[in-house]
């Protein structure tokens, strides 16, 4: 399973998210900076910090935005949705990632 979120930004960038479920650990949500001319930027960053149960879907609950900012690094915000630890149903978190700009 896969689900996928993409937010451009600048000419010929954005930022790649996605939720998982290819490890056996379950389910977690990825960030990557891409960009046309160079491919990807930056290696993978796992941003949930607990994976999600693999048996529980995690629902339409995943987003992506870039907050403005005129300098330092990229503020970006995720949201998603997952089941972890003990919790029998999905409950929406979301983390905002600091990303170092790159050309």
């Amino acid at each position: 399973m896969h689900n996928v979120e993409v937010v451009g930004f600048g000419r010929g960038r954005a930022e790649v998210a996605w939720q998982s479920d290819n490890s056996s650990h379950g389910y977690a949500t990825y960030l990557r900076p891409f960009s046309i001319r160079h491919g990807w930027l930056a290696p993978v960053l796992r941003v949930s910090p607990h994976f999600g149960n693999a048996s529980i879907w995690p629902g339409d609950t995943f987003g992506l935005s870039i907050l403005p900012t005129v300098r330092g690094p990229l503020h970006i915000v995720l949201s998603w949705g997952s089941a972890i630890r003990s919790h029998k149903n999905s409950q929406i978190y979301a983390a905002v990632v600091l990303q170092r700009r790159v050309p």
